[in-house]
């Protein structure tokens, strides 16, 4: 084993997902396997129910939570963009950078960049255990997986790719949950625990905020098996109070139906009648439909970028 006298820690985004911190947790792993006992997994923030649901299944024990990294060796997994960075990371010494997203670096220099566009973080991470011929244990593979599935909507998100498919596939030779949608749905009810949460609690569940030349907009994300049962009049009183605490663009949440594959966008801000020039709609009430969307990256950023081009 080769050994460090400073460790390296690899750290998600504030608010993680299932595929931030499986992904930290795999590249440290992956790591070890290649003989650095010196590579650690944190996260930055608490971790979502989903998550808490898969590492127990699978006997692994959730990343330590460090809430300021300054000063520290830091491996950048599943973000590049400032607003979405732990607390501190202007003082920290970013090493690598390991994300599926839209690439946001003009401030930090990393030594090495794994920037591919795909379903998840974990996906690059599973490629990187295969291209290296490296044993991956059943409890890995599963949180791999299931962090893969969740981001790709059970490989029904439009940001799924062949690779997403292939490492599925692989990992489940591995781990063997069976049936791959069916797995999925039962992700997805884990998941689907809005009715017991404050309209607050939603809102800031998954939660991204984009500065787009300056243009400042939150996008919350509820993926959930039924979007008519949820509080839409709280969620969009809940944002107008947030909005009247700290003004920005856009506030959106999308009610996503993982099933129906459609979204109910509830919206506030000073620009909703921008939004509503892309959507080519009128939006009521703070509320507009949109059939044939279920992915944030994909199809609801890019009308917000276009809002502001």
């Amino acid at each position: 084993m080769k050994t460090s006298k400073e460790n390296i820690y690899i750290v998600g985004h504030t608010n993680p997902d299932l595929d931030s911190i499986s992904s930290a947790y795999g590249y440290q792993i992956y790591m070890q396997l290649l003989g650095y006992d010196n590579y650690m997994a944190i996260r930055c923030d608490d971790v979502n129910p989903l998550t808490e649901y898969v590492f127990k299944q699978y006997n692994i024990q959730i990343p330590k939570l460090v809430t300021d990294i300054s000063q520290l060796n830091i491996v950048l997994v599943d973000h590049t963009y400032p607003e979405n960075r732990a607390y501190g990371w202007q003082h920290a010494n970013i090493l690598e950078v390991i994300d599926h997203h839209d690439v946001k670096l003009e401030d930090i220099i990393p030594k090495s960049i794994t920037i591919r566009p795909c379903g998840a973080t974990s996906t690059l991470i599973a490629e990187k255990f295969f291209n290296s011929n490296l044993n991956i244990d059943i409890n890995t593979a599963g949180i791999l997986l299931s962090a893969i599935l969740d981001d790709t909507l059970g490989l029904k998100s439009p940001t799924t790719i062949q690779l997403d498919i292939d490492m599925v596939n692989r990992l489940n030779e591995i781990c063997k949950v069976g049936d791959i949608w069916e797995y999925s749905k039962e992700l997805f009810n884990t998941k689907d625990i809005w009715n017991t949460l404050t309209p607050k609690e939603i809102i800031e569940m998954d939660i991204k905020e984009v500065d787009i030349q300056g243009n400042r907009v939150c996008i919350s994300q509820v993926e959930t098996l039924n979007n008519t049962d949820l509080n839409e009049r709280g969620i969009i009183e809940e944002l107008n109070r947030m909005n009247d605490l700290n003004p920005i663009n856009l506030r959106l949440v999308m009610l996503t139906d993982l099933i129906k594959r459609n979204c109910i966008l509830l919206v506030v801000g000073k620009d909703i009648s921008l939004l509503e020039n892309v959507l080519n709609t009128k939006i009521e009430g703070n509320r507009v439909f949109l059939n044939d969307t279920v992915s944030r990256k994909k199809q609801v950023l890019p009308l917000i970028e276009s809002m502001y081009s």
